[in-house]
């Protein structure tokens, strides 16, 4: 008999808890995808959501992402049922979407605000980016910078750990809230 993989079952888990937030008005569910990638033999489940009203007046737009993966390692240990790592199971990343300005203090400020809410457990990285168009004038420094906030918590998780996805996704919530004022 099949039997799904931690994967799976943390995948339909998510997708679900995810879901049911849009359902609810709290989140709009913007983009996702269920992707294999045949040259490692990865998995990854990502979906994207924002605030259901966007952006208003005088607020940062910003845009939650979960990444969900497992590695050929994981699936081939758990199908074979021989660990060929040293804990079977999945990968979770968070990541939010946003533009700055004020680079030094608005990453310093959006790195307080996520260690206030998440209680400094995931490793936060932030990359700032600029978008040159090559039709218009090269203005330097810009206006308005790109910034991808990585939280990462450097652990895999397994089926023992479905119960604190809804946390997770209530913690990415009131991230979305803090992160737009």
């Amino acid at each position: 008999m099949f039997h799904p993989l931690v994967f799976d079952n943390i995948k339909v888990v998510l997708e679900g808890a995810v879901y049911d937030r849009d359902f609810d008005g709290d989140i709009l569910v913007t983009s996702r995808a269920d992707l294999i990638d045949t040259a490692v033999y990865q998995r990854l489940f990502q979906i994207d959501f924002r605030l259901p009203e966007g952006a208003p007046a005088g607020k940062r737009e910003v845009t939650a992402q979960f990444q969900l993966r497992t590695s050929l390692a994981d699936i081939a240990g758990e199908l074979l049922e021989q660990p060929l790592t040293e804990h079977i199971g999945c990968t979770v990343c968070i990541h939010f979407y946003t533009y700055v300005q004020d680079v030094e203090g608005e990453t310093s400020e959006i790195v307080g605000i996520l260690n206030e809410i998440w209680g400094d457990r995931p490793h936060i990285t932030q990359r700032i980016s600029a978008r040159l168009d090559e039709h218009r004038p090269l203005r330097w420094p810009p206006d308005i910078y790109e910034n991808k906030i990585t939280l990462d918590f450097h652990r895999k998780i397994d089926e023992g750990n479905i119960g604190d996805l809804r946390d997770l996704i209530d913690h990415t919530v009131v991230s979305l809230v803090r992160l737009s004022e």
